[in-house]
């Protein structure tokens, strides 16, 4: 498909949003690597007589960054820093570089980027088709052996990580570099906004979306107009899971870091029971595969969540967020011409704990980063947005509930749109097990004829999940509205700019009663 003739220059330290025409600049870039590197991505040379080994490291970078490139299998799910290719960042670490100012803070800043890379480089190599990773391999190891760094490909990355940052970080000026760079660009495409008009096009639309706000709080809590199943992971309770939250041990930049232990305890203490409306087997939730051409679907004969830690910054405390997610095979079209409907669906819910361990605020999103909805607990209330702001949606507030209780989230069929919750003793009857697994599983996923592939493109977005409704909300620059993406890449509004994962989103939405 050809590129759209847009301007697509930037500043510096600023990536493309993630739209159609990041595509056509990643291409670019690919071919101008490929140019740079001597043709193929995957047998450029590594140099011959290097001056030191961190020479050789950065090489190797460039070298895989464009087998990378060339494959179209980059991991969307954080962003890579200019002027430092061995390190990513997300929205969220990006907001404590200002912050990252002694060496005891700038250390478990470091970390946890050179932790976020290794994670995405990770998946990328094992989505890279065979050949290559095996030519980037033997290229790899002979020069790797005489520069006294490991052989393998992953683990010599690992170690050129490790030799940069401490040639790049012994003085202030390099750290003042990374600060500067380590920017997490949003997911709004400014350039649609202007040609799309955007100042008329949210004048228009703020008013349209307070009805429909409107309009599903008057039925939100009303009884299911259609038979409903139940779904939840097995849990046995929330036992002491407050004193867990309380005791999670945080690192230099008070970020919360649960062992593996607690954080299972945590998610399954918390875990949602997914009521939902069922009309056909496009309301049955399931494990994500992959099928001819890479493409996903929900397989509704393995039923299935998917979990996933963040946190969020409210004041000067680092709040711990379980994330919970399901798939559906589809939202179903209501007819020929159906603006919402298409391939894939899900509901993502998310808890955040408080200082005191105790839920604070529970909101919600489909995979496309449509429909947030905040239910505030006991204590607070969603703050008054400025006039010209898109409203916040939240018909009820949370309800409370005690340890020898579940929190039942309920959703219609067909649309998947929330419909209630409400708080119900253990243990839960007639109830259908889903399997908890790890959303990092569907950045990388095993082909039906071998191999590995993400769920995700490059950009963040399922391509099969495009909707109509993307030509209708072109103007407000959400890449593809409409269409299922990847943690990280969620715009959660159409008016303004607002993030799923914007460290301070709650922060700003929440206010003491």
């Amino acid at each position: 498909m050809p590129c759209p003739s847009v301007p697509t220059r930037l500043p510096s330290g600023v990536r493309p949003a993630a739209n159609s025409d990041r595509r056509c600049v990643r291409a670019g870039a690919t071919a101008l690597a490929l140019l740079l590197l001597g043709g193929c991505a995957t047998t450029a040379p590594l140099p011959e007589d290097p001056a030191d080994s961190a020479e050789l490291c950065r090489a190797q970078i460039a070298r895989v960054d464009a087998a990378v490139g060339a494959a179209d299998v980059e991991d969307g799910g954080s962003k890579r820093i200019e002027g430092f290719p061995w390190l990513r960042v997300t929205r969220p670490l990006a907001s404590f570089a200002e912050e990252a100012d002694t060496d005891r803070r700038f250390d478990a800043w470091l970390e946890r980027l050179e932790r976020t890379a290794a994670n995405a480089r990770r998946h990328e190599l094992a989505n890279l088709p065979t050949g290559r990773r095996d030519e980037l391999t033997n290229a790899w190891a002979p020069a790797a052996a005489d520069a006294g760094l490991p052989t393998g490909l992953e683990a010599g990355l690992s170690a050129c990580r490790d030799k940069l940052n401490r040639q790049t970080f012994a003085g202030d000026a390099g750290r003042a570099r990374l600060r500067e760079a380590a920017v997490a660009p949003d997911e709004y495409a400014t350039w649609q906004r202007v040609v799309g008009f955007y100042p008329i096009a949210r004048l228009v639309a703020r008013p349209q979306i307070v009805d429909y706000q409107q309009e599903r709080d008057a039925v939100f809590d009303k009884p299911a107009s259609e038979p409903v199943r139940q779904y939840a992971v097995d849990s046995e309770g929330r036992g002491d899971a407050v004193k867990t939250a309380r005791e999670v041990e945080r690192d230099a930049l008070g970020i919360p870091a649960p062992t593996r232990a607690g954080a299972a305890r945590l998610f399954d203490a918390h875990a949602p029971v997914w009521a939902i409306g069922t009309a056909s087997n496009s309301d049955r939730p399931g494990a994500i595969r992959l099928t001819e051409g890479d493409r996903p679907a929900a397989d509704i004969d393995r039923p299935a969540e998917y979990r996933r830690l963040s946190w969020t910054r409210f004041g000067d405390e680092v709040l711990l967020q379980l994330n919970y997610m399901i798939w559906f095979p589809e939202r179903p079209k209501e007819g020929a011409i159906d603006m919402y409907g298409g391939h894939l669906d899900g509901l993502m819910w998310r808890v955040t704990l408080g200082p005191d361990g105790e839920p604070l605020a529970y909101d919600s999103i489909h995979p496309c980063g449509c429909y947030y909805t905040l239910f505030p607990a006991d204590g607070w209330r969603v703050a008054d947005m400025p006039g010209d702001a898109e409203p916040v949606a939240s018909p009820v507030r949370a309800p409370e509930y005690s340890a020898d209780e579940r929190l039942v989230v309920r959703a219609d069929s067909g649309t998947h749109y929330l419909s209630a919750i409400e708080s119900i003793e253990r243990p839960v009857d007639d109830i259908t097990s889903l399997a908890p697994l790890p959303f990092g599983q569907l950045r990388s996923l095993p082909r039906p004829d071998g191999g590995n592939a993400s769920a995700f493109a490059p950009d963040g977005l399922i391509p099969s999940s495009a909707r109509l409704e993307r030509f209708f909300f072109w103007p407000f620059g959400v890449p593809s509205a409409g269409a299922m993406r990847q943690w990280g890449t969620h715009a959660v509004a159409f008016v303004g700019r607002r993030h799923f994962d914007d460290p301070r989103l709650l922060e700003r939405l929440l206010e003491p009663e």
